[in-house]
Formats: structure tokens, C-alpha cells, sequence
């Protein structure tokens, strides 16, 4: 599937936000906490609306704000007119029949968002006949099915019958969207869709959400952190910092010449999949918090391009769209008309002028300039991956070593009396080569065994089945001495620090805990634990200050600075990032590319963001179904794939970057992966693969009976007209 080019309708606005305003009550009778200050935006009908920015910017209260969905303890002002129809003060009754009828809402979350206790298909029909009171339960029962075929749900009529947890994360979202739709809504209102999906089963829901607005007519508004959904979907962007826009264009011109700072840094902070491997732009510090703004432009701290008369009064949201606009103010423009004008392409040609709109006194410089991130941020000096390590790889020793791994789970049936029924496999087949400073990239839908495999590495025990080697000692022969003092050398970094790291001790006693249970001199202890700290781009001074007291960006780096405390030779590193805004997120990589260069590590890095392993990793290895489907360089993996679920992976990775996100080519699998729970014979990818798919009767008899086994490139040439013999691939039609 290739998505088509953006259009953008004018006329009378569908949705019109003025100058919209959310207070929250503060703590103890302290003064409101503003959440949102001023917003205005409008929607026609027929076009996307994407909205961006930090957490905590005010995307998902401004959404929420819109339906009147925000906590009792919100005071909001300003108005939200449907039509001609004022929204914020509508009697609750009268607001009830809005939602779902004109304006409905796609969650973040869709498990919480359904009813955990009633069928998914009792909800739809509840959906539809609180709206139309002239229709019996089986026709809404049939229009219910017709709906989740309608989102791509196998088997509609038996699904309906199905619990919430029944359902995979995608198919309760793409339940959600069908739920959205059911009564033609004007509005749809997207938050976060897919923030917890797999790459895969984005691709899928963001199809769905395309199919839905075009079967529906509705507008969207979608509001995500991520810059390549919305460089695919949206036709005009809105960027939010501080509770109020500071940026609003079309979407290709945002992208191509961003004019607040904080666009830019956004921009240049996204790793990208065609992009280079050099330096990431992190912006630097954290959002001041909403109830300590500080006056004049609240991004000021941040800003590199900041003046002394950014720091006196707040830039209104201004500009014509001519580059040399000065301040960025226009006779004729303002902030009210601010997201409301916008420029399209129908097929009938431009439909109407483009105004390009920032809250930044120097947009008039960035729209003449032009400037690349890296000409407004600072950006560190990080080596390139492979300038860590200049001797070739068949030279260097190896680090860590996986061959034939496996790992069932007993499959339990009863409440008291457990009974062994099955097994879940969950590694069948794992295959990894690390050697020393090298980074490799382990990849792979949600199930796959990413998690299981690491598990087994940090037991340093015997495996199942299949051998383990870590800086050439094979665990299985280890004894629990042994394993105690190699533990120093294979060291983790979890996804979720605030999880990871004890809230009930100071920063210090955490990043010195492992040298402790290695029985580390006190005076040695002293002397590392700043020096640590320092290492990893934090103040020595604030050693005791305790997890809370920290951002985010922060306590990832504290949980790398514990990691690195005992001196380790691999580091693996388990999601780090996913939890973290693009901003703080880019500071992150930067600073493991560093210390890989810098400390000769190597490391095993785990990540469900393909345009990050691109980015950090040397070498990546694919995971599907417990297995190893797909490894070898880079470079070769992501730009000449020979599996099939590669080649899925990577064209579901969106770009930062209109133009070529429209021009792109989606490969969209089908449903979810099979469960782990059945040994399967043959390829367990096929009922997925399009290749498999367009092959003859005889061709897919061998999918069928035998199990690809992980070989060479053979005759395939790479760009330079070389084979690779390092680039393995499972499938036995690897040229499909």
C-alpha cells in the first residue's frame, strides 16, 4: 500500500478552539495549576490535524478538553464551537449525545478504555443504540460485525463474542477505532493510537484509521509524539509547548522549514531509518514546570537562539508565511486565525495560501535561513559506530556467543490442582554473535522472545538446550562462584529507571550498590561514585538526591551510571529510550555512543524502534516467533532485507518526512503472530507472508514441511556488487 498525498479543505470550519484555557486545582488550596494557556485551533472537514510536542505539553487535556471528558478538578475557559454549536457549559445530557454522535475518541490505552466485564460485541451494540433509538440489538449486532471487518478483525461474527483480554493489543485498538466510527462521528479525535504498538501493527492501525476517515468523511485529529506518523497522516500540524501552540503550518512546510526552535530541535533530535549515523540534536534542559513558568517565552532556558527580549514578554503566535517576516507578525493574521488557515493540494490545484504561523521573535530569520538543527543546537562530538571499533571484526575477540537456544514454559490448566496441557516455546531457536565494541541490535514484534532471551543470558546458567559462551567461558560449566564474579561483566539497563532504581535511596547509594556487592573498598567506592556521575553527564553534588527529584533523561542516566559502576565488557540494554521524549531520548543515544567509544564496550541492545538500532547498532538480528529469522551488518540488513518479515518491519518504520512517507511503499502483514503455544511445522511466518502467499502449490509445500535454516546470502549481490557472507537469512525464498 502506498499512502496518497494530502488535501486540505477550506470553507467553514468543522471545529473551531478559541482561545481555550485548563486549570487544574491545586494541592492543598494552592493556586490552579495551568495546564493549557490560550489554544487555538481549526478543523475542517475531510482533513487530519496532527498536534505534537514533549509530555506534558497539553496535547492529550486540550483533546480531552474538546469532549469534555477532563476530571472534575479542571476549570475550563474559552470556547469549542461543532458547527455553530458551543460546546464548553453544554448541560452534561446535552454533551452525552454529542460524544459518539458528532465527535468520538480513540484512547491511548484500549484495554482500559473497554469495559473489562461485557463482550466487545455488547459494547459496540450499546454504542449504536444509545444513538439511534429506532434500531433492534440484531441489526446493531449485524452492523457491529460489519464494523470490525470493517478494521480488519478476522472472523467479525465469532470476535464479537470475545472478552477485551481476548484480544491482542492491535485488534483492541483497531476495536476501539471501529466503536469511534460507529455512528459516522464528524470528529474523530485520535490520542496517542499507537504509542504501545509494535511497528507492525501500527502500520495496520494507522491503515485502519486512514480507511475510517475515508469511509466515514470525519476529520481527525491526531495527537502523537511521534513525527513520522505525522509526517504520513496529518495535513496540517500544530507543535504545543508549555500549554499553548507555537507552530502551526502545513505539514510539509513544518517539516521543511521549521521556524520555532523548538520544531527544530524536535526535528533534528528524530534518528531516522535513511538517515546518517552521526550525532543526534538534544535539546537541552527539561520543560519548566507549568505552575513555576517564568515570564516571557517559557522556552527560553532551552533556546540557543534566545535574547534578552525572549526573557521579558511571551511571543504571540504570528506570521504570514514570506520568509523575511521579521518578528514573524503580519498585518492581517492572528493568533485566532492561527491553525485555522491552512494550505492543500486537490486535484483541482492549490486550495488556498499557506500561512505558516510560530510564537518566536526570530521566525523571521529561521524562515530566510533555513538553518539545519545542527546549525541553531550545539551538538556533542559522538564517534560514528563503526569508528569504536577500527579493527576488523574476524580480528576482534568475541564477547558473547549464542548458538541453538531454546525455552519452554509449562502451560498450566487448574485453580488448585495445576496440570501440565502444553508448553510455550517461548526461544526456539535464538542465534547471536557480539564481539568486542560492537553494538548489536535485537529486534522484533512484542512476543517474539526478546525479553526471554535476555533472561537466560543474565542467569549465566545452563540453557535448556544450545550453548552460551560470554568472553569465551561457556556458562553451563560455571559454577555459582564463577557466575557471582563474571556477573561484573554483564551488566543491564531496564526500560522504566523509576521501576529500576530504589526510590527509598539517595542517587549515591544506588550507582554504588553493585560495587558493594562486589565488595568494593570503601575509599574505592568514594572515588567512583562521582566520577560515575560525571561520566554520564550528571552533578557529583546531586549524588544525594533521591529518583523522584530527577526527570526522566535523568534517571536513565543514573540506572547506565549503576550499570557502569562495576566496569562491564557488555551492556545490555533492554528498550532505554522507549520511555523517553524524542528531546531527552537523543541527549541518551548520544551518550552511549560515547561511552562505547570511550570504554570499549560492547553492547546488546533491544529496541522495537528500528530508526534507533539503525542508528547506535553495528550489526542486528531479527526475532519472530522465538527464532532468529534474519542477521548480519547493518547496513546490509536494513537496506537490502532478504526475510520477507524484515522487509515488513522495516516499510512499517515511519519518516520524518512527508514527501518520502507518502512516497513509501507499506507492507502490511496480516493479523497478529500465531501463538507460541504450537510447535509449528515448516515456516511459522507464512501464514503472514506475501511471499508465501504468491507461490505455486509446489513452492509452498516446502514452506509447509521444512523449517528454513538461518544460511548465507549465496548469489545475492550486495550494493557494491560483493556478496555477504555474515548477512543470514531464514526463508527459502529470500529474493521474494
Amino acid at each position: 500500500m502506498t499512502t496518497t498525498a494530502t488535501t486540505t479543505t477550506t470553507g467553514t470550519p468543522l471545529l473551531s478552539v478559541r482561545d481555550l484555557r485548563v486549570d487544574f486545582t491545586g494541592p492543598r488550596g494552592a493556586d490552579p495549576v495551568p495546564a493549557v494557556r490560550g489554544v487555538d485551533l481549526t478543523l475542517h472537514r475531510g482533513e487530519t490535524l496532527g498536534i505534537v510536542g514533549e509530555s506534558g505539553s497539553g496535547k492529550s487535556v486540550t483533546a480531552l478538553a474538546v469532549l469534555g471528558l477532563l476530571p472534575g478538578t479542571a476549570r475550563v475557559r474559552g470556547s469549542v464551537r461543532l458547527d455553530d454549536r458551543e460546546l464548553i457549559g453544554l448541560p452534561g445530557r446535552e454533551l452525552a449525545a454529542v460524544r459518539g454522535r458528532r465527535i468520538a475518541m480513540v484512547f491511548q490505552d484500549p484495554l482500559s478504555a473497554f469495559t473489562p466485564v461485557y463482550r466487545i460485541g455488547d459494547q459496540l451494540v450499546e454504542a449504536l443504540r444509545i444513538h439511534r433509538s429506532g434500531l433492534d440489538r440484531a441489526a446493531a449486532r449485524k452492523r457491529a460485525a460489519e464494523l470490525l471487518d470493517l478494521v480488519g478483525i478476522p472472523a467479525p461474527d465469532r470476535a464479537l463474542d470475545s472478552f477485551p483480554h481476548e484480544f491482542s493489543g492491535g485488534m483492541r485498538q483497531r476495536a476501539m477505532i471501529a466503536m469511534a466510527v460507529a455512528n459516522d462521528p464528524d470528529v474523530l479525535l485520535a490520542d496517542e493510537p499507537t504509542t504501545a504498538l509494535d511497528v507492525t501493527i501500527q502500520a495496520q492501525v494507522l491503515d485502519v484509521l486512514r480507511t475510517a476517515r475515508r469511509e466515514t468523511g470525519a476529520a481527525l485529529v491526531l495527537v502523537s509524539h511521534d513525527l513520522g506518523v505525522i509526517a504520513g497522516m496529518a495535513d496540517r500540524v500544530a507543535v504545543m509547548y508549555a500549554g499553548r501552540v507555537v507552530e502551526t503550518a502545513g505539514v510539509d512546510e513544518l517539516f521543511a522549514a521549521p521556524r520555532h526552535p523548538y520544531t527544530l530541535g524536535l526535528v533534528g533530535a528524530v534518528p531516522r531509518l535513511d538517515g546518517n549515523r552521526g550525532p543526534l540534536v538534544p535539546i537541552p534542559g527539561t520543560p519548566a514546570p507549568m505552575a513555576e513558568l517564568p515570564p516571557g517565552c517559557p522556552f527560553a532556558a532551552r533556546c540557543p537562539l534566545v535574547e534578552d527580549r525572549c526573557r521579558t514578554a511571551e511571543p504571540p503566535l504570528t506570521g504570514d508565511g514570506a520568509a523575511g517576516a521579521g518578528a514573524g507578525t503580519s498585518a492581517g493574521t492572528s493568533a485566532g486565525t492561527s491553525a485555522g488557515t491552512s494550505a492543500g493540494t486537490s486535484a483541482d490545484g492549490p486550495t488556498g495560501p499557506t500561512v505558516h504561523l510560530a510564537a518566536c521573535v526570530r521566525a523571521g530569520e529561521l524562515a530566510e535561513r533555513r538553518p539545519a538543527p545542527t546549525e541553531v543546537y550545539p551538538v556533542p562530538e559522538v564517534p560514528a559506530a563503526s569508528a569504536a571499533a577500527p579493527v576488523p571484526r574476524e580480528q576482534r575477540p568475541p564477547v558473547l556467543e549464542v548458538e541453538g537456544l531454546t525455552k519452554t514454559f509449562p502451560l498450566l490448566k487448574g485453580t488448585v490442582f495445576k496440570r501440565r496441557i502444553g508448553s510455550v516455546h517461548a526461544v526456539d531457536g535464538v542465534e547471536l554473535s557480539i564481539r568486542e565494541g560492537e553494538t548489536l541490535g535485537l529486534v522484533g514484534e512484542s512476543g517474539s522472545g526478546k525479553s526471554t532471551t535476555l533472561f537466560e543470558l543474565l542467569r549465566l546458567a545452563a540453557p535448556e538446550s544450545g550453548r552460551i559462551e560470554l568472553l569465551g567461558r561457556d556458562t553451563a560449566a560455571l559454577s555459582r562462584a564463577e557466575a557471582h564474579r563474571m556477573r561484573s561483566d554483564l551488566q543491564i539497563v531496564f526500560q522504566d529507571p523509576m521501576a529500576s532504581l530504589d526510590p527509598r535511596m539517595p542517587v549515591g547509594d544506588i550507582v554504588a550498590e553493585p560495587l558493594r556487592a562486589q565488595r568494593t573498598a570503601k575509599e574505592e567506592i568514594a572515588r567512583r561514585v562521582p566520577e560515575l556521575l560525571r561520566q554520564v553527564g550528571l552533578d557529583p553534588a546531586h549524588a544525594v538526591r533521591y529518583p523522584h527529584q530527577f526527570s526522566g533523561g535523568q534517571r536513565q542516566r543514573i540506572s547506565i551510571a549503576r550499570a557502569l559502576a562495576v566496569r562491564p565488557r557488555l551492556l545490555v540494554l533492554d528498550e532505554p529510550v522507549s520511555a523517553l521524549d524524542v528531546s531527552i531520548q537523543a541527549g541518551v543515544l548520544n551518550l552511549l555512543q560515547s561511552l562505547k567509544a570511550e570504554l570499549g564496550l560492547s553492547y546488546l541492545f533491544v529496541s522495537h524502534d528500528l530508526s534507533v538500532i539503525r542508528h547506535l547498532a553495528d550489526r542486528v538480528s531479527v526475532m519472530y516467533l522465538g527464532r532468529t529469522v534474519e542477521q548480519g551488518e547493518v547496513s546490509a540488513v536494513f537496506d537490502r532485507p532478504r526475510h520477507p518479515y524484515t522487509r515488513a518491519l522495516l516499510s512499517a518504520v515511519p519518516l520524518p518526512d512527508p514527501a518520502a512517507e507518502r512516497a513509501r511503499t507499506r507492507i502490511l502483514l496480516a493479523g497478529d503472530p500465531p501463538s507460541p503455544t504450537v510447535r509449528h511445522t515448516g515456516c511459522p511466518f507464512r501464514a503472514r507472508c506475501p511471499v508465501y502467499a504468491g507461490l505455486d502449490a509446489g513452492a509452498r509445500g516446502r514452506c509447509e514441511t521444512e523449517a528454513p535454516p538461518l544460511t548465507g546470502a549465496g548469489p545475492l549481490p550486495a550494493a557494491a556488487g560483493a556478496p555477504e557472507p555474515d548477512h543470514r537469512a531464514a526463508c527459502h525464498f529470500p529474493e521474494g
